[in-house]
């Protein structure tokens, strides 16, 4: 790419801390920086961390690249923060959002939840048109209808809007005059048109893609339009779910693709940091302030389109990530019954937990209020921006839970512990065990602020015998956006069918609906470039089908790159997941998928030193943490104190500026060339 900047700064927002880095190229030091987000104005904690980094390494903001992610819009949409939106569809549809499908996501519950769209009823306006699935006009959509769409759009005062008719995948051209329209008469409404964000079949899915997309929108707009200008639009990239990058005037229109955002820069750090180790099979372990995110990468990145956001279906290709509300914020609290519960609630970056010294009231107690009361910190080193622990502060916030649960506060601190891990356990569990891996032939890498100090146990919970710690912990998801593609995903439906003849199939590449759906995405693909300024030989596409057998209801995707007979292939996927194939039924191509990306140089981190003799023994200093049962000695050190090539035995714990690292006895660590910690369990010196 001909952006002409020299640096690459990454940037990842989150719920309790703002991370960034900053990389100037092979052999140059990676500078960073990290301070506390800022919720009530997101773009704030940005900008002025850009500064303070520029500031520490005397570059400017003229010769570096920006790239930035963020869960602005998920937090939008969880919260009920985006804008007032209106969602138009097909009279008779109105209700497709209410619908949904028939799955129960709870199967034994007596009351199931309702769903909840982000969309008032009233904002839900049906037009009178009606296309077949193949595209035909079955009912025309007449201009007087569109006059009296437009006028109710204005007198609901709504900042932005859905539009969603059904089989417009086929045949857009209501839903195009529709929009042209609104933007005519309403150009202040931010407008998504679901045949340019996601011309697929199936109603509902496509109707609550554009609805997110339509809710957040506006919230969007106005953080990455304020980021683009202050910091120019020419050298700020967006992180995308799929794990590459886009630009801020697409992200404003199309902010959904955003909603994995932070998350996706952390699993792309992780492969790199597993390989660089020479581990390619992964399970990444992110735990941050609120939450944690886990990830399964058998050699590379896995992608879903079946992701949700606040209870609605997802369809764009994303990084396949399973999140949990567990993080260092988040809340220890007794319900009804009398148990210890821990999350989703968090206590965010402001006040955050009660050892930040911020909270006002009755101290409200949460995961590091409980690791501080156990001594797994060092207090005598502040965390990022300074920050300083108050012990005194945790331990009465843990009191006051161990007085309702009649226990001690060592007990009550350790079982805060306990809960959340056994939530982290399951959802390694879901991407891992649930999908036929076996959790103990990968490595867990950790990273997050909170990660290294629950990696440990997590492993032992689940079978796993090593641990990977990168440089920079806390800010790995930052530093995976340094090396962050762009990367566009198109799709087109295509509905065609491949009969079986003596058991063989046709080439499904070489159907006529196939080709022109491939064409007409090698057009936008073409374009994305184009405006990216990127040439043909720094490209790479990326041909996929979605197949079925005739009958099913859902298919699955073959890489037609990666082989010669994409049905081939799509029998032997099936065989493997399902245990069965269907020689004698016709093959279904569903959807025809283009992936463009970029190439981007690789981001490569300086080697550390060596040390000349052994380990010192008495390296750090003694503390004492209570370890579940006593409280025993553990050895704290300082990551930058440690060497390539250096070992010691649990317990210890590795302190460093973004992230505390706790190894329990029984378990080893040893230090690479690229200052990475392998804790390996069972292994002895």
């Amino acid at each position: 790419m001909s952006d002409g900047a020299h640096n690459v700064i990454g940037v990842d927002t989150g719920g309790t801390f703002t991370d960034l880095v900053l990389y100037a190229g092979p052999g140059e030091p990676i500078v960073s920086h990290k301070l506390p987000s800022t919720p009530d104005d997101p773009a704030r904690a940005v900008l002025d961390g850009i500064a303070a980094l520029i500031g520490k390494t005397g570059h400017t903001l003229a010769d570096s690249r920006i790239v930035h992610g963020s869960t602005v819009a998920t937090n939008a949409l969880l919260e009920g923060a985006g804008g007032s939106t209106a969602f138009v569809t097909t009279a008779g549809f109105e209700d497709t959002l209410y619908l949904g499908r028939q799955n129960r996501d709870e199967l034994y519950a007596l009351e199931p939840a309702s769903r909840t769209p982000p969309i008032d009823h009233q904002h839900t306006i049906g037009v009178s048109e009606r296309l077949a699935h193949d595209g035909g006009v079955v009912e025309p959509l007449h201009d007087e209808q569109i006059e009296r769409l437009v006028e109710h759009l204005r007198q609901l005062g709504i900042d932005s809007i859905a539009i969603s008719l059904l089989h417009s995948y086929a045949n857009d051209t209501h839903e195009r005059r529709i929009a042209q329209r609104v933007r005519d008469k309403l150009p202040g409404v931010a407008v998504t048109v679901s045949s340019e964000l996601l011309p697929e079949y199936r109603e509902y899915e496509r109707a609550a893609t554009c609805v997110v997309n339509a809710v957040v929108a506006p919230t969007m707009s106005r953080y990455i339009g304020r980021l683009s200008r202050e910091l120019g639009g020419e050298r700020l990239r967006i992180m995308s779910s799929n794990g590459g990058t886009l630009s801020p005037d697409l992200v404003c229109a199309e902010p959904v693709h955003t909603v994995l955002s932070g998350p996706a820069g952390g699993v792309l750090g992780a492969i790199e940091a597993g390989r660089a180790a020479g581990f390619e099979r992964i399970v990444t372990f992110d735990m941050g302030g609120t939450s944690t995110d886990v990830a399964l990468c058998d050699g590379g990145l896995l992608r879903t389109t079946e992701s949700s956001i606040a209870g609605l279906p997802v369809r764009l290709p994303m990084v396949d990530i399973h999140t949990v509300g567990a993080g260092g914020g988040s809340v220890a609290w007794v319900d009804t019954g009398g148990a210890l519960r821990v999350g989703p609630r968090s206590a965010g970056a402001s006040p955050g937990p009660a050892c930040y010294g911020k909270q006002t009231g009755a101290p409200v107690a949460t995961v590091t209020d409980a690791h501080v009361t156990l001594g797994r910190f060092d207090v005598t080193h502040p965390l990022g921006d300074g920050l300083r622990l108050d012990p005194a502060a945790a331990r009465a916030a843990i009191t006051a839970v161990a007085e309702r649960l009649q226990l001690s506060i060592e007990q009550t601190a350790h079982g805060v512990l306990r809960v959340a891990e056994a939530t982290m356990g399951r959802a390694i569990g879901r991407i891992s065990v649930q999908r036929g891996h076996d959790p103990r032939d990968f490595v867990l890498v950790s990273f997050g602020g909170a990660g290294g100090l629950h990696a440990c146990a997590l492993a032992e919970q689940m079978g796993m015998t090593r641990v990977l710690v990168p440089r920079r912990p806390g800010l790995l998801s930052a530093m995976g956006m340094l090396g962050a593609p762009p990367r566009y995903d198109f799709s087109q439906a295509v509905l065609s069918r491949v009969t079986p003849n003596g058991g063989r199939y046709a080439d499904p590449l070489a159907l006529p609906t196939v080709r022109e759906a491939l064409a007409h995405l090698r057009e936008h693909a073409n374009a994305a470039m184009a405006r990216e300024h990127v040439m043909p030989g720094q490209q790479r596409r990326i041909v996929a089908l979605d197949l079925r057998y005739r009958g099913q209801s859902y298919e699955l995707t073959v890489n037609a790159n990666d082989h010669d007979d994409p049905i081939k292939a799509f029998v032997a996927e099936h065989h493997r997941l399902y245990g069965y194939t269907a020689p004698d039924k016709a093959v279904e191509v569903v959807n025809a998928r283009l992936t463009v990306t970029a190439h981007v140089p690789a981001v490569v981190d300086e080697r550390i030193k060596s040390r000349s003799g052994p380990t010192p023994g008495d390296l750090g200093v003694t503390q004492r943490v209570y370890d579940g049962e006593v409280w025993a000695e553990w050895r704290f050190v300082q990551r930058d104190a440690l060497c390539a090539g250096d070992a010691l035995n649990g317990p210890i714990v590795v302190s460093e500026y973004s992230a505390t690292t706790a190894v329990p006895a029984g378990w080893r660590v040893t230090v690479n060339e690229f200052g990475q910690l392998l804790l390996e369990r069972g292994a002895s010196s």
